[in-house]
């Protein structure tokens, strides 16, 4: 829509590690869009096109519900669905004038915090589908496409009622045959929360999909189990080239689908499993644990009905109390969220007190259910059933699990720590370490001389890695060395002061940048204490075209 009205528009997908210094200083404005679990890499990029003097607009779920953390980072907030009010924003921004008049809109003035009433419900008729040509640098497999906002039901972990309405609004179907037009012999991946919502809606499509030959060379939607109950509708989705459904089956606990308003039975779902299966139509089945209802054995016998109905790939994720939903609500009002770390919100750490359980038995018996279906003897089991998709899809879970398994087996630890406190163990409190160099005098002795001391110790949450010296090529990866062999697990807070630090020479400053960075991928939070001005780092970013560093500069 900004392009439509003459603007220059870049879109990049990605965190800060996708973003060059040059796609900063070059725009005129910053517009981000963030989930939950992805906010905190959100307001990282945020802070830092401010600290470079660009305005910074935040939208998505998260900021629509967060509004008021949110301004910490950026100058403005769109709340809630922005189609028709955005660019009435930017027009704001470019006449320099605060945005009064913009519905959903949350500003800050001297005299406060500012949220204008929210915009009435899009009608997603008048907005135009998107440009994927601004995605320039994304090479995608699978393109989104949506035909319907809102959901009639109301799941009170979900927050898409809170986000988009329960009022269900669907596109003209001319409209969607129109962009379905350049995905023909494509794969194609149907955004709606319930593609099926209105049956005779999607049904209509899926006719003039067929009878146009406007037909992707397979596609894939959300629905609920209720749509396995129409024989047309199940037909034409064959018919069209449906090869997966997501299903939002949640639990095979009778007491837990009633706490999670989720209006369906366990026959429903078994039910729905066999006639997709019937159809040839893949299921992936989404289950939700740690409601107040579930136990360890709600989990082992979620497993064994996975695998004795033959689901070809699940999700067992974790209830999370996400901003917008009334389970978050619920649960801060009983003092039960254990912590706000965003990036933990992604339905895989628990944040929250099971009823039932502890948090590390729900995080223990989740995973361990996760790797007992995506086992290698079930790689295959519906090979004769749905096809090689389900042994692909069953053998990239085989991997995810594992290699989700070792990368958090720090979070195990902090579980536990949460109901018994203790010091960690193998792990001294303080290191500290002198980094030297031989050198050869007069041909008769060597001698050494100090290239950098390193200190770490442990304040809290954070590791303090506090250097004194002089940085080479050798003296770094000596440094990083000593941290990453004393250090345990890499989810943690790093300080690092280089105050009295000198480099060799840009170069060596370029790869000391890098490193950190790297180090910001697997950490928490990165923040260098230096005696460089933020400026001078950004003029050697912008010099070497580099990457938006990933840790903060203090």
């Amino acid at each position: 829509m900004l392009k439509q009205k003459g603007h220059e528009v870049n879109l990049i997908l990605g965190s800060r590690s996708d973003i060059k210094l040059s796609h900063i200083s070059s725009s005129d404005l910053i517009a981000i869009s963030t989930t939950t679990s992805t906010v905190i890499e959100a307001y990282h990029l945020a802070d830092f096109a401010r600290s470079q003097g660009k305005k910074v607009i935040m939208g998505g779920a998260h900021v629509s519900f967060m509004a008021e953390e949110a301004l910490e980072h950026c100058d403005y907030v769109c709340r809630g669905e922005a189609d028709l009010t955005f660019t009435d924003l930017v027009a704001c921004i470019e006449r320099d004038e605060l945005p009064w008049a913009v519905p959903g809109v949350s500003f800050k003035t001297a005299e406060g915090v500012v949220h204008n009433p929210r915009p009435d419900w899009v009608d997603i008729n008048q907005v135009p589908f998107p440009d994927f040509s601004l995605l320039s640098s994304l090479k995608m497999s699978t393109y989104p496409v949506m035909t319907s906002r809102g959901c009639p039901f109301d799941c009170t972990f979900c927050s898409v009622t809170s986000m988009f309405g329960r009022k269900y609004r669907y596109r003209e179907t001319e409209s969607i045959l129109e962009e379905l037009q350049q995905y023909k012999g494509k794969q194609v991946f149907f955004i709606d929360d319930n593609f099926a919502a209105n049956p005779r809606h999607t049904k209509e499509l899926l006719k003039e999909m067929i009878a146009r030959k406007t037909l992707p060379s397979w596609w894939c939607a959300q629905v609920r189990t209720d749509a396995a109950r129409d024989d047309e509708l199940l037909a034409l989705m064959r018919d069209s080239n449906c090869g997966t459904v997501f299903v939002g089956m949640e639990s095979v606990n009778p007491q837990t689908l009633k706490t999670y308003n989720k209006k369906q039975g366990v026959a429903d779902i078994e039910y729905c499993i066999k006639r997709f299966h019937e159809y040839g139509i893949m299921l992936h089945g989404m289950f939700v644990f740690g409601s107040d209802d579930d136990t360890a054995e709600t989990i082992d016998d979620t497993l064994e009905f996975a695998l004795r109905n033959r689901i070809d790939s699940v999700q067992f994720m974790i209830l999370t109390p996400l901003p917008g939903s009334r389970t978050f609500k619920e649960l801060e009002e009983q003092g039960r969220i254990l912590t706000r770390d965003w990036n933990l919100y992604d339905a895989h750490h628990v944040v929250f007190q099971p009823r039932l359980m502890s948090a590390y038995e729900l995080q223990v018996k989740s995973m361990e259910a996760f790797k007992k279906f995506y086992s290698f003897p079930n790689i295959f089991g519906n090979l004769f059933l749905t096809g090689i998709r389900s042994a692909a899809f069953r053998a990239l879970g085989f991997w995810m699990i594992r290699k989700w398994l070792r990368d958090n087996r720090w979070f195990y630890i902090y579980l536990n720590s949460l109901s018994a406190p203790v010091q960690t163990l193998g792990w001294k409190s303080r290191i500290s370490k002198s980094i030297e160099t031989f050198q050869l005098r007069k041909l008769k002795y060597f001698a050494t001389e100090k290239l950098i001391h390193i200190e770490i110790s442990q304040q809290e949450e954070t590791f303090v890695l506090n250097l004194k010296g002089y940085l080479n090529d050798f003296s770094l990866g000596e440094t990083f060395k000593t941290l990453y062999n004393n250090v345990p697990g890499m989810y943690q807070n790093f300080l690092i002061n280089i105050e009295e630090v000198s480099f060799a020479s840009e170069k060596v400053l370029i790869r000391f940048i890098e490193k950190l960075n790297n180090l910001a991928q697997r950490a928490r939070q990165v923040e260098i204490k230096t005696a460089l001005s933020r400026e001078s780092i950004s003029v050697v970013l912008k010099k070497y075209d580099l990457k938006l560093p990933s840790f903060n500069i203090n």
